[in-house]
């Protein structure tokens, strides 16, 4: 019996016959009786402000995962931008009032374009072998950047160790083995791109 309606008296309607065999189909499905089945309808249409003549096209589950890509994508993004402009930026500050504070001396401006220059000539002349073997100073910003970005290749390296298989051959030379996901494979690809 329906809760809540058990002394209402009931209505015929009329309905074409192959969609009176559908709906009741659909009832048995819902496992509800016909009466609560249509009333669970229209509280659905009248809360969502849908109409049944418009359509999705998609699924509820689907548009869920779209909304999950969109979000990954714009939290990404907004990592993009923080390590490609917000932090870099954030070390050249701390660098030039580095700069500053060291050459608070008395020196003034003179100096400072003589450095630029002598920046500019380096970067356009060669690198030298012997060059090579010097200490380079980096930002520690960069650095933690770089040690974290060290450590993820680390795990995703000894992630794909982990799936390759030596595979033994009767006939001919013994092979590796990777497996692993196509997808895996091509999201491994284009992280090390990204680098």
């Amino acid at each position: 019996m329906d809760k809540g309606y058990e002394n209402e008296r009931f209505t015929c309607l009329s309905i074409k016959i192959t969609i009176a065999k559908k709906y009741r189909r659909f009832c048995r499905t819902q496992g509800r009786s016909q009466s609560m089945t249509l009333l669970s309808m229209v509280e659905f249409f009248e809360q969502n402000g849908i109409s049944p003549d418009e359509r999705m096209h998609e699924t509820v589950a689907s548009l869920k995962y779209l909304i999950k890509r969109r979000f990954n994508a714009m939290v990404a993004i907004m990592r993009s931008i923080e390590k490609e402009q917000t932090l870099p930026t954030v070390s050249m500050i701390q660098a030039l009032f580095e700069q500053e504070l060291e050459s608070e001396d008395g020196d003034g401006w003179e100096g400072d374009f003589d450095f630029f220059e002598e920046q500019l000539a380096e970067i356009k002349k060669p690198v030298e072998p012997e060059l090579l073997d010097t200490e380079i100073t980096v930002p520690k910003i960069r650095y933690d950047r770089l040690k974290e970005q060290m450590e993820e290749l680390k795990q995703d390296f000894v992630y794909v160790l982990d799936h390759v298989q030596p595979i033994k051959n009767r006939l001919g030379k013994d092979h590796l083995r990777l497996d692993l996901h196509p997808g895996a494979v091509e999201k491994y690809r284009t992280k090390i791109k990204n680098l």
